[in-house]
C-alpha cells in the first residue's frame, strides 16, 4: 500500500504529515518508550532497522526467559528463528516451542490445513 501527500514532499525536510503521524503512532504502540530515539524519524535508515530489532530481541529475551512478572515494555518480538544464507530456516538454539505452549516454532503439519499455513 502506498501514499502520496502533496502538501508534505520531502524536498527540503522530511515528510511530517498525517502518514508520518501515523508511522510514529503505529510503531509507538508496538515499539513503546524506544521511540524517544531520533532513528526513527528517518524510517529508511539502516539505524532505525537496527533500533527495530533491537527493540524485537530484547522484547523475546524477556518473553522467553521464564522470568516474566508483569507486561513487556513493547508487543514487537522477534520470532525465534534463523534463516541461513540458503534459505534454510531453524528454530533458535534450544527453542523448540513458544514458551508457555506446545506450539512449534517451526509450525506442525496437519491433516487438514494446506501446507502453507501451517508449516
Amino acid at each position: 500500500m502506498g501514499a502520496y501527500q502533496p502538501n508534505h514532499i520531502a524536498n527540503r525536510q522530511p515528510p511530517r504529515g498525517q502518514i508520518f503521524g501515523f508511522r510514529m503512532a503505529l510503531w509507538y504502540e508496538h515499539l513503546g518508550r524506544g521511540l524517544l530515539d531520533n532513528s526513527f524519524f528517518q524510517p529508511t535508515s539502516l539505524e532505525c532497522a537496527r533500533m527495530v530489532n533491537q527493540i524485537a530481541e530484547k522484547n523475546w529475551e524477556i518473553y522467553s526467559s521464564g522470568m516474566l512478572n508483569q507486561d513487556l515494555p513493547s508487543h514487537l518480538l522477534s520470532y525465534p528463528v534463523t534463516v541461513a544464507n540458503n534459505g534454510v530456516v531453524t528454530a533458535l538454539p534450544g527453542v523448540k516451542f513458544f514458551p508457555d505452549t506446545k506450539a512449534n516454532v517451526l509450525g506442525a503439519v496437519s491433516d487438514y490445513l494446506p501446507p502453507i499455513l501451517t508449516t
